[in-house]
């Protein structure tokens, strides 16, 4: 091969590298292309966290048009594998996501249930004594006015996506979650 060639050769396959526009995340069987600016990428993780599996899920920021305070965050996981790890045990998710019906949360007025640093948004009970599923679990912040942080598992076929939001879009959880859907099935090869 030419010597001069090979520079060449080199500077196109760096340009080709450099504007690639997305990020692919497997899961299950899923590929999915994650443009780079929605993308989280794995090198991004905190130091003092361990490694994350690939098997367990990516995230990727719905919104990265937004100031930083105001995007929201989605996580996407395997169902059957998280499903697995909350068999027989206390978690919230087994009423919600794990359950053995899917169930009805778009229309449904939420209940809070509210002790003032943690708090849930729960469905309502179908019958007395019935413990409610929570669909949203919250957090107060110190130096948000009163505004808490707020987590969403929601299923979606065989995959659950975890939507991150403030306590005050609560009321746009549905829109959150087909937006949420909407790129996945996008992103999805």
């Amino acid at each position: 091969m030419d010597k001069r060639f090979v520079p060449g050769l080199l500077i196109i396959t760096a340009l080709l590298a450099a504007c690639s526009a997305s990020a692919e995340r497997k899961l299950g069987g899923h590929i999915f292309d994650i443009p780079k600016a929605n993308d989280i990428s794995e090198r991004d993780a905190p130091f003092f966290l361990p490694p994350s599996d690939p098997r367990d899920g990516f995230s990727f920021i719905l919104n990265p048009e937004a100031s930083l305070p105001n995007q929201n965050l989605i996580g996407v996981a395997s169902k059957e594998r998280m499903c697995a790890r909350a068999a027989g045990t206390q978690a919230q998710i087994n009423s919600t996501v794990c359950a053995a019906h899917i169930i009805s949360w778009r229309g449904i007025s939420l209940r809070k249930v509210n002790d003032g640093v943690f708090w849930t948004y729960n469905l309502p009970t179908e019958a007395e004594g019935r413990t409610s599923a929570a669909l949203a679990n919250c957090f107060a912040m110190a130096d948000a006015n009163g505004q808490g942080l707020c987590t969403a598992p929601l299923p979606h076929g065989d995959l659950v996506i975890t939507i991150h939001l403030r306590d005050n879009q609560i009321a746009s959880l549905a829109t959150l979650y087909d937006l949420a859907v909407a790129s996945l099935r996008r992103w999805e090869r």
